[in-house]
This record gives C-alpha cells, sequence and structure tokens, in this order.
C-alpha cells in the first residue's frame, strides 16, 4: 500500500513537472525584442519602449512596455481617476491623433480600475504594457511622436504597415 502511495506520488509529480515547465518554456518564446523607440520617463527609473506601432485597416495600433530599471517599485500615473485619457496621443506632420473611442465613449486603450485610474506599480526589474488603438495617419507618414502624460514625447517611432 505504501508502494502504491509513493508510485503515485510519484506520477502525480511527474505530471506537475511537466506541466510547469510549459509556461517557462512559452516565456522564452516572448522574450522581450528590440523596441522601436524608447525614452526615460519623469518616474524615476521607469522607461517607455515602443514595442508595437502597426497601422492597418486605418487603425495604429500602440504597445508600450514600461520597464523599471529601478531599485524599487514605482507607481506610474497615466490617468487619474475621473479624467481621460487626453494626456495619451500621437502627433505626425503637424497634426494630433488621440485615441480613439467606443460608442460609450471610453477610450480604446488599456482599461482604467474601477475608480477611473490607469496607474500601475511596477517592481524593480518588471515590466507592465500598455496600448491603445489610434486613427492611422495617411499612408505617406512614416513615424510620429507618442505624447504620455509622465514624462517627455517618445519621437521617431516608425509605422509598421500590415495588409
Amino acid at each position: 500500500m505504501v508502494r502504491t502511495a509513493i508510485r503515485g506520488f510519484l506520477g502525480l509529480a511527474a505530471v506537475v513537472g511537466t506541466l510547469c515547465a510549459v509556461p517557462f518554456a512559452q516565456a522564452d518564446d516572448k522574450a522581450p525584442g528590440k523596441p522601436l523607440a524608447s525614452r526615460d520617463l519623469d518616474v524615476e527609473g521607469i522607461v517607455a519602449e515602443v514595442i508595437e506601432s502597426v497601422r492597418k485597416d486605418g487603425v495604429l495600433t500602440v504597445r508600450v512596455r514600461l520597464r523599471n530599471t529601478g531599485q524599487k517599485a514605482q507607481k506610474v500615473l497615466l490617468v487619474r481617476g475621473g479624467e481621460s485619457y487626453a494626456a495619451a496621443y500621437l502627433s505626425a506632420k503637424d497634426t494630433k491623433y488621440t485615441l480613439i473611442t467606443d460608442t460609450s465613449q471610453r477610450a480604446v486603450a488599456t482599461p482604467a480600475d474601477g475608480g477611473g485610474w490607469v496607474e500601475p506599480s511596477i517592481k524593480p526589474k518588471a515590466s507592465w504594457n500598455w496600448w491603445g488603438k489610434f486613427p492611422a495617419p495617411p499612408p505617406e507618414v512614416k513615424s510620429y511622436t507618442l505624447y504620455l502624460k509622465v514624462g517627455p514625447p517618445i519621437e521617431d517611432v516608425p509605422i509598421i504597415d500590415k495588409k
């Protein structure tokens, strides 16, 4: 009976070990690549890296990785409760593009929490991704400047066209 229990335990341990190994392999497959553009923000130790900038069907999808290079956790205030995403926009060829809104007038971007805040706390050496959808600039425009609430503009962000 003891041998049966031990065999059962070892079998279960092997299954659990195999299942636990899968997420690590997937994490390695999605290792962070080189950003398209980056900028140190006004929050100590936080770097904004544009990791996606795709124009498709009249929409520009932008994804930004906020990475904490510091030694302590940092909060990054992107949207204060009760405010809008108005401080997040891009400019290209003297035109300002604000986030697309849905039928409820909510920005098509990383959702706010129940109180209307977007303020991630990022641990040291960790990152957090923000995304937003903008009207796409015309096809002849190949780059833009991205403005976020928490630092200087991120300039010369290239646009990748997808069909």
